[in-house]
């Protein structure tokens, strides 16, 4: 078994299941915010995407001035060792082992600042259109909604990837997902 920490602490989890509720159910609804800016369907999409936005930046500013998994600083996404490690992982993928590593480090580090910076965008063009509605500002509105429409086509491939390395993990033999989902702070 792994000798990482493998601590998450409350307000952490609280995060995730916020983004994972909020983000879900704002990508489900996406389809009835397209009857019409007026329509019950467009606020409840809105509603659900101000408060995948509100998670967001709270996991965004936890990021900056947080502390241990939380703070990005030990994950960047934008660090040559980030890359190796991922290359790494890839590598174990093909050979059909799990990589272990410590929270957010290789590839896992890499798809969840994928995540987090994926839902940021949504969250941040999504509220400019809802600004926006109405506006003659035309220009400003299409780029943003062209955004908002680019990144809800990567909302799956984002699940995809996270839900499948926690699947493949569990199947492997280490449920990595306790980590997240396990009420105590940590598993032994």
């Amino acid at each position: 078994m792994s000798t990482h920490d493998n601590s998450f602490p409350q307000y952490m989890k609280i995060f995730h299941g916020g983004l994972a509720i909020f983000g879900i159910t704002a990508f489900l609804t996406a389809e009835m915010a397209e009857n019409g800016s007026d329509s019950l369907g467009y606020y409840l999409h809105a509603a659900l995407g101000f408060s995948v936005t509100i998670f967001v930046m709270a996991r965004i500013i936890a990021g900056i001035s947080g502390s241990g998994h939380a703070r990005f600083s030990g994950w960047s996404p934008f660090s040559p060792r980030q890359w190796r490690r991922a290359g790494q992982d890839v590598r174990s993928l093909i050979r059909l082992r799990v990589p272990e590593r410590g929270a957010h480090q290789g590839l896992s580090g890499l798809i969840q600042a994928f995540g987090i910076a994926l839902f940021a965008c949504m969250g941040i063009s999504g509220t400019g259109l809802f600004l926006l509605k109405g506006s003659p500002d035309a220009s400003m509105f299409h780029t943003l909604e062209e955004i908002h429409e680019a990144g809800e086509g990567l909302i799956p491939l984002y699940l995809l990837l996270h839900v499948g390395s926690v699947v493949v993990h569990s199947v492997a033999g280490k449920p990595i997902w306790q980590r997240m989902w396990k009420l105590s702070e940590s598993i032994d």
